[in-house]
């Protein structure tokens, strides 16, 4: 019984520590997107012209570019999701015919 609590508490312990590093990097992301936007320029309508603003083709381009980065790091994100998923699936695979081994024996 003492190594499934030890299991057990291990899985706890590891938890616990993924959501706190969590939390913390959505702490400095929040910190760095609120950093960003207080250093926003100001700017003089009366002094922009076309050639200082982005034209409306600019801003689809630039906008669907930022689309398809975001796209590739989920697609990436969901890749890792997927081979650890794999792997989990196998190792409770082998952990079930372990046990049932163990069972029968």
């Amino acid at each position: 019984m003492s190594n499934y609590n030890d299991f057990f508490e291990k899985i706890q312990a590891e938890f616990l520590t993924n959501l706190k590093e969590a939390q913390d990097l959505n702490i400095k992301t929040l910190a760095s997107m609120t950093s960003l936007v207080s250093s926003i320029p100001a700017v003089d309508a009366t002094e922009a012209t076309s050639t200082t603003l982005p034209t409306p083709s600019e801003l689809v381009e630039r906008s669907f570019a930022f689309t398809n980065q975001m796209l590739e790091t989920r697609k990436e994100y969901m890749t890792k999701l997927a081979e650890l998923a794999t792997e989990a699936q196998t190792q409770f695979t082998q952990t079930a015919k372990r046990v049932a081994d163990t069972v029968k024996n």
